[in-house]
């Protein structure tokens, strides 16, 4: 079983704590989502978990030749190639054992006294390139093409004919063809219409390996994931089951914390008050400090942004006696003219 794991990652931009000792794994099989407002930092992780960005501390323990394939949500070009020439570069995994295999056929030729070694690595090499899938990659890429919505006839077009949308199609396509253990995809139906999408929808359902998945697509999450991954003031927390079912855990949760705030911001304030008021009178400083030692010691609860109410306050409504006298003047006006 593949896996990648990583233990107590953090990362801080300036004096702002993005991610704070957070835990994965991912690991053959795992279907998650990972969820977040905007800004928490789940670009950042993901982009972590790729390999592509260094954390400040924290610990990565994958598996030995555990392949992580991951699929940023925009930015991708491709040109020099057709599609098909494109998506057979997918396959440069299996290219590469294609060419160890030689290497140790030439070996054998040149050193047969090391034969009983060679072979053994040969055969590992061997089962190695079956199981990805390599005597079937045409086949495998021309589902895969079509499925993502491109036609027979655009296998020979140039990929630089190929607009923003569909070059990060063509950049999913190569993701999904490479048959990674652990697949990291970032909104990747941003650019899919129904069929795309219901297709890539089966391709995961059926997907040997592990994925985590970035989404604001709510039904795709619902019929892909059994589990979901939610960053929170750089904390991670795991909720199993699908995304409905952690929408109405985190609803909840989010209830007693939002209660839990007003409290506490009752109290902080309700300490200011008495600060405020006696901090400067003698016979109340040291209330008043003691006050303080206690205000000093509460820990803030944070809450996102959206459950922080914007309260408005407008001024009691007038009626002025000119003012109804003047409507009950229009309103009769109306009438006569009705009744002409």
């Amino acid at each position: 079983m593949a896996f990648v794991q990583f233990s107590k990652v953090s990362l801080s931009f300036g004096d702002k704590k993005i991610l704070d000792n957070v835990s994965v794994n991912l690991k053959t099989g795992t279907k998650a989502a990972l969820t977040g407002a905007n800004g928490a930092g789940k670009s950042t992780l993901i982009k972590i978990m790729a390999g592509l960005q260094e954390p400040d501390g924290g610990e990565r323990i994958a598996q030995k030749d555990a392949r992580i394939v991951y699929l940023p949500q925009s930015g991708l070009t491709h040109s020099g190639s057709t599609l098909i020439e494109e998506a057979d570069r997918a396959f440069e995994y299996g290219y590469k054992i294609q060419e160890e295999i030689d290497s140790i056929g030439e070996a054998l030729k040149s050193n047969p006294s090391n034969s009983a070694e060679l072979l053994e690595k040969h055969a590992a090499l061997l089962a190695r390139l079956e199981d990805s899938g390599w005597y079937r990659r045409d086949a495998f890429a021309e589902s895969v093409l079509l499925g993502l919505g491109f036609s027979r006839a655009d296998f020979a077009k140039m990929t630089d004919e190929f607009s923003g949308g569909w070059q990060m199609r063509i950049a999913l396509a190569k993701a999904l063809m490479q048959g990674p253990d652990i697949l990291l995809l970032d909104e990747p139906t941003n650019y899919l219409d129904i069929e795309a999408r219901d297709w890539l929808e089966s391709f995961l359902q059926n997907f040997k390996g592990g994925f985590l998945l970035v989404s604001h697509d709510r039904y795709f999450l619902d019929v892909t994931i059994n589990e979901v991954y939610e960053l929170f003031n750089g904390e991670l927390k795991r909720y199993p089951g699908n995304y409905s079912h952690y929408e109405k855990v985190r609803e909840s949760e989010l209830k007693t914390l939002l209660a839990e705030y007003q409290k506490q911001q009752e109290e902080i304030a309700h300490l200011q008050s008495f600060i405020d008021r006696f901090g400067y009178k003698a016979t109340k400083a040291v209330q008043a400090q003691s006050r303080q030692k206690m205000l000093d010691k509460i820990v803030p609860i944070e809450i996102p942004e959206s459950l922080k109410k914007i309260h408005f306050k407008f001024p009691p409504q007038r009626h002025h006696k000119k003012l109804r006298r003047r409507d009950e003047r229009f309103g009769q006006a109306r009438l006569a003219i009705g009744k002409r």
